[in-house]
């Protein structure tokens, strides 16, 4: 997941041009599963939330269908901003498929951010607890991305979004929280290139509300 600076800038300085011809899905959750689904899904969760707090701030996790499971949370620890990025061993579904759960492993990063951009991606998850873009649409293969946050009146909302197009206004929103959760994997990314990044995307959002 190493992204070159240049190439970040170029991503959110350019996109804009051509990202609103594709059609955007993000929906709120409302699923009820049962039998292996629901299994499946009681297990991750917990496991993907571990060292993160009761009541969301802002909270990313993919779910791809062929490879790791991999998770974000935006915390504040004694006063300090921290990006705790969770990610699996392995894929946690097909372990599972295999009977082999407990050989995954979970593997946790804690890095600190600065106010500014705790503040900012708290701003982003915000405005997308607002949003509901339909149709739904889903499928079997591909990834769904849930975007998490707890909203003013105290509400738990998620939304969630699958496989968007690289180049539309959700593809750049997933980049986004890719970089975020980089942060605490790799920590190679300019805080002040993601705080212009998620600048930019925030009021390309707002335009298309």
């Amino acid at each position: 997941m190493r992204i070159k600076q240049t190439t970040f800038i170029l991503i959110f300085l350019l996109a804009t041009f051509f990202c609103f011809a594709q059609n955007e899905y993000l929906h709120f959750v409302e699923k009820q599963y049962d039998g292996i689904l629901k299994e499946y899904y009681d297990s991750v969760y917990p496991l993907l939330y571990s060292d993160f707090s009761g009541k969301p701030y802002a909270r990313y996790i993919s779910m791809p269908s062929f490879s790791e499971e991999y998770a974000f949370s935006v915390e504040k620890i004694k006063g300090k901003s921290y990006i705790i990025s969770n990610t699996f061993s392995e894929s946690y579904w097909y372990a599972g498929y295999e009977n082999r759960k407990d050989s995954v492993k979970i593997i946790t990063i804690k890095t600190e951010i600065s106010k500014e951009l705790y503040i900012k991606i708290g701003e982003l998850f915000e405005i997308l607890s607002e949003v509901i873009i339909e149709p739904k649409r889903t499928g079997l293969d591909g990834t769904t991305y849930y975007f998490t946050t707890t909203n003013k009146k105290g509400e738990i909302k998620i939304t969630e979004t699958w496989s968007p197009q690289q180049n539309s206004l959700l593809g750049r929103l997933i980049r986004i929280c890719d970089y975020v959760f980089s942060i605490g994997v790799e920590n190679n990314i300019s805080e002040e290139l993601l705080l212009k990044g998620i600048e930019i995307f925030i009021k390309d959002l707002r335009i298309n509300k």
